[in-house]
């Protein structure tokens, strides 16, 4: 006969070869799930209590076992048995060593493994989702705090990876702190549809039990119940690759962060230089100093990519219900969240250590990013349409480029009256005043502009929404403690009675 927890029915026990197929990874990954696999157990064995499937001190033995299971874990003590497949069977097994099953055997009644991991999934995702906002917010103030030292400080910005219009460093981060914030309300969104309590759904069509959902799903901290149990079910993954998607998004952003950093500290750009702790230097050249670690940020993207395709994939053909497919989710997940985890915590201070030269950034500055303004200039001047201007100014730059000159304003005055017949004197003061980068920030004043009075008006008003983001986080981490505490209270209650 098969020794398993579930094979009254097995004549034949399990092959090893088997059991390491369908059980052997996926084992390691279920350590994480540990902590949260006991709190639910409490939680759903608590509520059998109240409807009076299980008696007292039925519930108490189990509580007491869990309880003891739940420190072991906590220090690193509990190991999980492969031959057990899974956190559930392993806690549940351990249960009934421990106080026979007559109580333990009861532990399992009115709940399914695919619930039951659905919901300690959930419970570690919003854990997670918590962890990732935090990192990104730290990011986002980084941001900020770089942006509010360099107001002033000026930089070209690219189209086509070619010069075209000045912007300032604070301009640049602001567009970053903007960027990141869209993330967080991305994952914040994603927060709301996980912290859903799938726990009652059974295997697909729920129990005969009278089971309390709303009181399982307030004691383990969830703003509600997913209602329909096929449903329930079913989504099994869909969370976990919404997730994965943000984290993909959020990975391109970043990867944007470091194509930039790695060509800007190029001696051949030089206007930024990395500190030297994070960079790594050559086995070989030692004049070396290599952004390695921008690097692998850049190359990590690549994880998230693939881990978003193999959930879809597995996904895309499942019929409704549990499928062992969605196992293979746990993995993507997990993996994809440490990897960037690991980014943030690395970021912010390879960002807050970058040194800009502002002197190499004039100096490039000194091209024609400017020129556009000619055009503003010469329409206000001479009253002509935006087309034709735009025509004289191209003209103007294409014969400058073939003279010695940097600047000639009876050209730009004689291109306005071949071209329009106007007579209009430019002068060499009212070009120099146009294309002068510092004047060409400050009249870029309105709503979203680089003039360092509009960049510091964005920049204090993310701060605030930076503190609203922390102030929300705050609650949601309190509420789920919240409720470990009621039911660490809920234990203790009844370990003493």
């Amino acid at each position: 006969m098969s020794d398993k927890l579930w094979g009254g029915r097995f004549i034949k026990k399990t092959k090893e070869e088997l059991e390491r197929f369908t059980a052997g990874e996926d084992i390691q990954l279920d350590q994480r799930l540990a902590i949260y696999d006991v709190i639910g157990t409490v939680a759903h064995d608590y509520m059998l209590y109240k409807i009076g499937a299980i008696n007292k001190e039925t519930l108490q033995k189990i509580l007491i076992s869990l309880w003891s299971i739940k420190h072991s874990i906590e220090n690193n003590k509990f190991q999980l048995r492969p031959e057990l497949e899974d956190i559930h069977m392993n806690i549940e097994k351990t249960v009934i060593e421990e106080i026979g099953e007559e109580c333990g055997g009861m532990m399992h009644l009115a709940r399914s493994r695919n619930d039951q991991v659905l919901l300690d999934t959930r419970m570690y995702l919003r854990d997670q989702i918590n962890e990732t906002i935090e990192l990104v917010l730290n990011l986002i103030s980084t941001f900020i705090e770089v942006g509010e030292k360099n107001l002033e400080t000026l930089m070209v910005g690219y189209t086509h990876t070619r010069q075209a219009q000045p912007t300032t460093v604070a301009h640049w981060c602001g567009a970053y702190v903007d960027s990141l914030l869209r993330i967080v309300d991305r994952l914040e969104e994603g927060y709301v549809r996980v912290n859903q309590c799938p726990l009652g759904s059974g295997a697909i069509s729920g129990v005969s039990w009278p089971i309390d959902r709303k009181l399982t799903a307030g004691l383990l901290g969830f703003d509600g119940v997913q209602e329909n149990t096929l449903d329930a079910i079913s989504s099994r993954g869909e969370a976990e690759s919404e997730i994965i998607f943000v984290l993909c998004l959020l990975m391109t952003v970043l990867s944007r962060l470091s194509e930039e950093i790695i060509w800007w500290s190029t001696r051949e750009f030089g206007v930024i230089e990395l500190d030297e702790v994070y960079t790594t230097g050559s086995s070989l050249m030692p004049q070396k100093k290599n952004p390695d670690v921008v690097e692998l940020i850049r190359g990590r993207v690549g994880r998230l990519y693939g881990q978003l395709i193999q959930v879809l994939t597995i996904l895309k053909g499942l019929p409704s219900g549990y499928n062992r497919d969605q196992q293979e989710i746990k993995g993507p997940i997990f993996y994809g969240l440490d990897t960037v985890k690991s980014v943030l915590q690395v970021m912010p201070g390879l960002l807050n250590t970058i040194k800009f030269n502002q002197e190499r950034m004039l100096l490039i500055l000194e091209g024609y990013s400017t020129v556009t303004e000619l055009v503003d200039l010469i329409i206000k001047e001479a009253q002509i349409p935006f087309r034709s201007a735009h025509r004289i100014v191209g003209m103007y730059v294409n014969q400058i480029l073939e003279s010695d000159k940097t600047i000639d304003s009876d050209l730009l005055s004689s291109l306005i009256k071949s071209e329009m017949g106007k007579e209009i004197k430019v002068t060499t003061e009212m070009i120099e005043k146009a294309i002068d980068p510092k004047e060409t920030i400050a009249r870029r004043n309105h709503i979203g502009g680089p003039a360092p009075v509009e960049v510091e008006r964005m920049l204090k008003n993310r701060k605030d929404v930076l503190n609203s983001k922390r102030n929300s986080l705050v609650k949601r981490i309190e509420k789920i403690k919240s409720a470990y505490n009621e039911i660490e209270n809920l234990v203790r209650d009844f370990s003493l009675k």
